[in-house]
């Protein structure tokens, strides 16, 4: 691994002095957007915000009121485009109709019986405005596209890892009536082999390839004397599904819900919780799966929990008590960590290893992070996890003794994981050797570099992005009002994965003062 680092250190010094001298190699910043307002709804807008580097421009939803009202106003501005959404999915994941229907069943029960529980009703109402918001417009056909939207964003990275336990255990406990009359009806092993041979759910396609990379994401947190001024900057990449026709669609949404904090969450029209996201507070939210054999759907479904702490949280303590107040549903990695404390509290960022029933709460230099990696054939051992001072940082693996006993996969120093946590180390190491400060362009490389371009031997080669899985990348500087996001953009061969693409600078001065809340 000593020579892993090596090899990654002086790639670091080469392509990151050229960043510093101002050259991109491989992504490009547009800093004038064009934002028009294309509908308005009592209170809401809904805007497009147009940048030279994609053909459709991202929909900007400003969105006042209560959730219900919040609710209504999506459904009326973005309901066909949510159901587009919502099919393309399922014809990429999904091609057949009778799978189609299981699967569509299968959704609805988890949410009927499981992820619909914990949800607040807050929430609950929002979900029935945007059904009657759709309907307001004169569009009928969302049926459940929305909750069940919900669900498939609350699968595990490799679902067929473990999705047949929690269905086979949730069955035996929940009502589940629909499903249950249906399993009856077409039979209980056939049905659930048809759910599981989906392409959504399969470890991999017939040639080899896994279909979803839920397993490449990555986030970080860093601050202080690392970066100018002190201020924070926050990072996360989703690697998901790509060239499914979503980035079509793509979607920044600023909630203004009465009596609490506004908040932007970054993703596609029809998923209404935050992928990731910051908040009018300054509190940044990320996820990265981290599969774990410790699963359910009896929790807070993990998209809309951390709506949840952007909402109500001003704070990092006040973060970390609705998180313990809360419950998890799948093995992940998340961060929360809260901009406006970077001078001020001791540890202004944490990433949180989680399993059902479990997290495990690391803040920078955390000592529970020194992990050595020992060879089961040789004996040998080799440092894996490096905490550091004033930064935080996860890809798909925990460094908790009960996360690393529960998950799913124990990577080797050589695997894409412990690979991705090196090259943010490595980063992190190389800017404070030059004595570099981090600001937006480093921040925005360092996000890049850890994009998934399927070209897991040299993250800093873009020549294979057309076949990328990261899809969202996104850079945030809150002490500036500012976040950077690339999307996807193109197909086939033309297409050009988010960290390879165009972020584009939002400005959020204009959306984060028109709550009197905050």
């Amino acid at each position: 691994m000593k020579n892993i680092s090596i090899l990654l250190i002086a790639i670091n010094v080469l392509v990151l002095s050229c960043i510093v001298y101002g050259e991109t190699p491989s992504f490009k910043v547009d800093s004038n957007p064009t934002l028009n307002m294309v509908k308005q709804y009592n209170s809401s807008t809904l805007y497009t915000l147009s940048s030279s580097g994609y053909q459709d421009p991202i929909f900007v939803a400003n969105l006042t009121g209560t959730h219900y009202e919040i609710g209504y106003a999506m459904g009326y501005f973005l309901a066909e485009e949510a159901l587009e959404n919502f099919e393309s999915l399922l014809k990429v994941a999904i091609p057949y109709g009778f799978e189609r229907d299981a699967l569509k069943l299968f959704l609805d029960w988890q949410w009927k019986d499981y992820l619909s529980k914990q949800i607040t009703q807050n929430y609950l109402d929002e979900i029935q405005g945007f059904y009657d918001g759709a309907k307001g417009a004169g569009f009928d056909k969302l049926e459940n596209a929305i909750t069940q939207a919900v669900v498939i964003s609350s699968l595990p990275g490799d679902p067929n890892q473990n999705i047949e336990a929690l269905i086979k255990n949730e069955f035996l406990k929940g009502d589940a009536s629909e499903f249950k009359q249906y399993l009856v009806a077409n039979g209980y092993d056939e049905v659930i082999a048809t759910i599981l041979n989906t392409e959504l759910f399969k470890s991999t396609t017939a040639d080899g390839s896994k279909p979803i990379k839920g397993m490449q994401c990555s986030h970080f947190s860093v601050w202080g004397s690392r970066t100018n001024s002190g201020d924070m900057y926050n990072g996360r990449n989703l690697d998901w599904l790509q060239n499914s026709g979503i980035a079509k669609n793509k979607l920044i949404t600023f909630y203004h819900p009465k009596g609490s904090y506004s908040h932007a969450a970054i993703g596609f029209a029809g998923l209404i919780g935050a992928i990731t996201g910051i908040s009018s507070q300054g509190i940044f939210v990320a996820e990265s799966d981290n599969d774990s054999n410790k699963v359910t759907f009896d929790g807070f479904a993990w998209s809309m929990r951390l709506r949840y702490i952007m909402e109500h949280a001003n704070s990092i303590d006040a973060a970390l008590g609705l998180w313990k107040a809360t419950n998890n549903t799948m093995g992940m990695n998340h961060m929360v960590a809260s901009s406006n404390e970077a001078t001020t509290a001791p540890h202004p960022a944490y990433a949180l290893e989680t399993m059902a029933g479990y997290t495990a709460y690391f803040p920078d230099n955390s000592p529970a992070e020194q992990y050595l990696y020992t060879n089961t054939t040789t004996g040998a051992a080799t440092q894996m996890g490096y905490p550091i001072p004033e930064a935080v940082f996860r890809t798909n693996h925990g460094y908790d003794t009960v996360i690393r006993a529960n998950q799913w996969i124990d990577p080797k120093p050589t695997d894409d994981s412990m690979i991705r946590y090196m090259l943010f180390h490595d980063a992190f190491n190389y800017y404070e050797t030059a004595q570099i400060e981090i600001s937006e362009l480093e921040a925005i490389n360092i996000t890049s570099i850890l994009g998934a371009k399927n070209n897991e031997a040299n993250f800093y080669d873009c020549s294979q992005g057309w076949n990328g899985y990261n899809i969202i990348s996104a850079t945030y500087h809150f002490a500036a009002n500012k976040m950077f996001v690339a999307y996807e953009e193109g197909a086939g061969q033309n297409r050009v994965c988010a960290c390879c693409g165009t972020y584009v600078q939002v400005d959020l001065t204009p959306f984060f003062v028109s709550n009197q809340i905050n």
